[in-house]
């Protein structure tokens, strides 16, 4: 892609998550209008706005993967690890809540068997390998269970239970207590 076509995509990306989170019924001119490029530039990024919408959905996709990968650094504990994923996964939903908030929103993406090259399935097996989690549990079942962790604690931050700060610390020290065969 040139770059300016580049950075055009770019600025409706970011104007669509303002909009958004402001305001899910924001339309696709109040999107461009934001966006500082004009209706025609955006409808050939987006033809559609369930094109933009699941563009906002694979950005969530390599942000989450960011997370994991930032979570996991060589020489860290798996418990380290756990708190880390509990503080990323409330800050993506924090940022990208709006996409929850749409209709239809719960059955559109639902929870798919990870790929093999999964960065979270990755570690969770080689943590599993080397010891660090639960024997009894498989590493598939340990990866789902931090999705729907995670979706329930950004549920408590949503409807006012808990902070951010809060969620992801409760966070983190559940799916550490949960998972760690030392737990």
């Amino acid at each position: 892609m040139r770059q300016d076509a580049r950075r055009n995509r770019d600025a409706v990306i970011a104007a669509a998550i303002r909009m958004l989170a402001a305001n899910p019924e924001a339309s696709m001119r109040q999107i461009a209008e934001a966006s500082g490029v004009a209706r025609i530039t955006v409808y050939r990024h987006f033809p559609t706005r369930e094109h933009l919408i699941q563009a906002l959905i694979d950005l969530v996709v390599d942000v989450e993967r960011a997370v994991v990968t930032t979570a996991i650094t060589p020489g860290a504990t798996a418990a380290t690890v756990f708190h880390r994923l509990g503080h990323g996964i409330i800050q993506v939903g924090e940022r990208y809540r709006f996409l929850d908030n749409r209709p239809g929103a719960a059955t559109d993406a639902p929870l798919r068997r990870p790929a093999a090259d999964e960065p979270l399935l990755v570690w969770l097996t080689d943590a599993a390998d080397r010891g660090e989690l639960r024997a009894d549990l498989p590493p598939e079942w340990v990866y789902a269970m931090i999705h729907g962790l995670g979706r329930a604690a950004n549920e408590e931050v949503l409807v006012g239970r808990r902070n951010a700060e809060e969620a992801g610390q409760l966070l983190g020290h559940t799916l550490a207590h949960a998972f760690l065969a030392s737990a």
